[in-house]
C-alpha cells in the first residue's frame, strides 16, 4: 500500500476538488481514495448527522448476457432475483441485477472481488459480454440525508426499499441511488457519469453544509484504513 498517487493511479473524478481541499491520499490496489479530511472524531460526527464521502475508486464491473448469471453462480455468487435489488459481495461490495441479464459489481474497499471475477472471466464463456463502468461512487450518510435527497430528487426515499437500486436524477442529473446503511447509520450510495461527478459533487457539498454536514474521508467508512 503507497501513500501517494502516482501516474499510474487510477484517479477519482474529482481528485482535484478532494486536493484541493486537504484529502489525506492512500492507494488501493491501484485506486486512489481520501481516506480522511479532519479528525476522526469529527469525521465520525459528520458521518452521522449528515456525511458525503467520495468513493469512486471502488472497482467496477459489469456482465451481461443470456449466460451471465449461470456464469456469476458458478463463480460461488449469491445472485440477487429481483431487478434493481442487490446482496452483498464476500469483501464488503456489492452486486445489483439491472436487467433480466445484466449484473452491475462494485468491490468493496480493498477492491479484491470485482478484480479477481474479472481475472476469471475468460470470453468466450457462452453468451456473456463485459460492460464497462467508470461511475464516479459517492456515499451520502446520516441522519440528515433525507434532507438533501428531499431538496435536490423527486423520488421520496423514505419509502424506499432498502439495498434496492433506485435510476432518478439528483439536482438535474442522472443518477443511481442505493439505500443502505453502515453500521447502523443511514447510507445512500450515489453512482453517476464521470462527466458529471464534479458539479453533481459540488451541489452535493453545498447542500450538505448549509444543514451542518460536510466532506469525510473513506477511513471514516472504513476506519481500518487508518490503523
Amino acid at each position: 500500500m503507497t501513500q501517494l498517487p502516482d501516474t499510474a493511479t487510477q484517479r477519482s473524478p474529482i481528485q482535484d476538488w478532494l486536493d484541493a481541499h486537504g484529502a489525506q491520499p492512500q492507494v488501493i490496489d491501484g485506486s486512489s481514495f481520501a481516506v480522511r479530511f479532519h479528525s476522526a472524531a469529527a469525521e465520525r460526527t459528520t458521518m452521522e448527522l449528515l456525511g458525503i464521502c467520495d468513493m469512486s475508486g471502488l472497482r467496477k464491473f459489469g456482465l451481461k448476457g443470456r449466460d451471465a448469471e449461470l456464469w456469476l453462480r458458478n463463480a460461488n455468487l449469491q445472485v440477487p432475483k429481483m431487478m434493481f435489488e442487490s446482496l452483498p459481495l464476500a469483501d464488503g461490495g456489492l452486486i445489483v441485477r439491472f436487467g433480466s441479464s445484466e449484473f452491475f459489481l462494485e468491490s468493496g474497499i480493498r477492491n479484491e472481488s470485482v478484480s479477481a471475477i474479472a481475472r476469471q472471466l475468460k470470453l468466450p464463456h457462452g453468451q456473456i459480454f463485459q460492460v464497462e463502468h467508470q461511475e464516479a461512487t459517492f456515499l451520502l450518510t446520516g441522519s440528515r440525508a433525507l434532507a438533501v435527497l428531499s431538496q435536490t430528487c423527486g423520488l421520496n426515499f423514505r419509502d424506499g426499499i432498502p439495498r434496492q437500486a433506485v435510476f432518478t436524477r439528483v439536482a438535474g442529473i442522472s443518477c443511481c441511488i442505493l439505500p443502505d446503511t453502515i453500521g447502523g447509520i443511514a447510507s445512500y450510495r450515489i453512482w453517476v457519469d464521470p462527466g458529471y461527478a464534479l458539479s453533481l459533487w459540488e451541489t452535493l457539498i453545498e447542500i450538505c453544509e448549509s444543514l451542518g454536514g460536510g466532506v469525510i474521508g473513506a477511513g471514516c467508512i472504513y476506519p481500518e484504513l487508518l490503523s
